[in-house]
């Protein structure tokens, strides 16, 4: 699978995941995702995974604003894009990046959520306490939770 296949299916297992942290720039940017019910299948007191997105080329957010009169947002710095905490709705493969739908709560803000666009060369995924994980156990945890929660 290509860094970007890899990256849709990240962001598509923790949907319902809230970004709720990140660090770094976009040679190596980490995000701190709450998702606690895969978490806690790894361990019972883990409620959030990092992943680490490497050689960033494109990211931007544009923001869906509340009163459409004030036009598109879009916003490219890191620190505005994660200014306030993304939902995890959706992730969807567009050519040669990813486009992650999200939501947001914070009623200071002007938009109510939007869509993060990116793209990057490489991508890691580590537990809460760091260990690294791969794609097909993320993919194997969420079957798990969804069969039981289907049940």
């Amino acid at each position: 699978m290509s860094t970007q296949e890899n990256l849709e299916t990240i962001f598509s297992i923790l949907h319902d995941g809230t970004i709720e942290s990140w660090s770094g720039d976009k040679l190596k940017l980490n995000l701190k995702v709450s998702c606690s019910y895969l978490a806690e299948r790894i361990n019972k007191s883990f409620e959030y995974f990092f992943i680490e997105l490497q050689g960033i080329s494109k990211i931007k957010f544009e923001a869906w604003v509340i009163q459409e009169e004030s036009g598109p947002r879009i916003l490219t710095e890191l620190r505005d894009i994660f200014s306030a905490e993304l939902g995890i709705l959706t992730a969807k493969k567009e050519s040669d990046y990813v486009v992650v739908s999200c939501n947001q709560d914070d009623r200071k803000l002007d938009y109510c959520g939007g869509t993060l666009s990116l793209s990057c060369e490489g991508i890691k995924i580590n537990d809460q306490d760091l260990n690294p994980l791969t794609i097909e156990f993320m993919k194997e945890i969420s079957s798990n939770y969804w069969e039981k929660f289907g049940n």
